[in-house]
């Protein structure tokens, strides 16, 4: 349970200032003081309400990276998805652009066949419905 716990204040500031003079003399010259009370009002006394529970959480962000990123056919692509933020469990999926079904790892290996140009995607989806995505594009001669 969080209790607020308030302290009721006043408070009083005194300003005085001086000033010298700009025609040639070097007396200074005072002004009256202000004085100034502000009172502090009192904030209601109890149980403080709860925080959300996704209110700290940072925004989930993906980047999706792999090695090698060409090369001669068969190239087998070790991928990697760098992944920050988000609230747990994360879901990933891989679309690697050849046709071949997709990977729900976080780091799947992938070979791929064929020469061509590939762009495999990275989606990650976290449990708070937010999510984020990134690719790689691979070059397989």
């Amino acid at each position: 349970m969080n209790r607020i716990h308030v302290c009721s204040a006043a408070l009083v500031v005194s300003l005085s200032l001086a000033f010298i003079g700009c025609g040639g003399g070097s007396t200074p010259t005072t002004q009256p003081a202000t004085t100034t009370t502000v009172a502090a009002t009192k904030a209601p006394t109890g149980t403080a309400p709860a925080a959300e529970p996704d209110s700290d959480v940072a925004p989930l962000l993906a980047w999706a990276d792999g090695s090698p990123e060409e090369g001669p056919a068969p190239l087998t692509v070790e991928f990697k998805a760098d992944v920050e933020g988000g609230t747990a469990p994360l879901k990933y999926q891989w679309l690697f652009g050849d046709g071949s079904p997709e990977s729900n790892e976080m780091n799947p290996k992938h070979t791929y066949t064929k020469p061509g140009k590939y762009r495999a995607d990275l989606n990650v989806s976290d449990s708070a419905d937010d999510s984020d995505s990134d690719y790689i594009e691979i070059e397989v001669r």
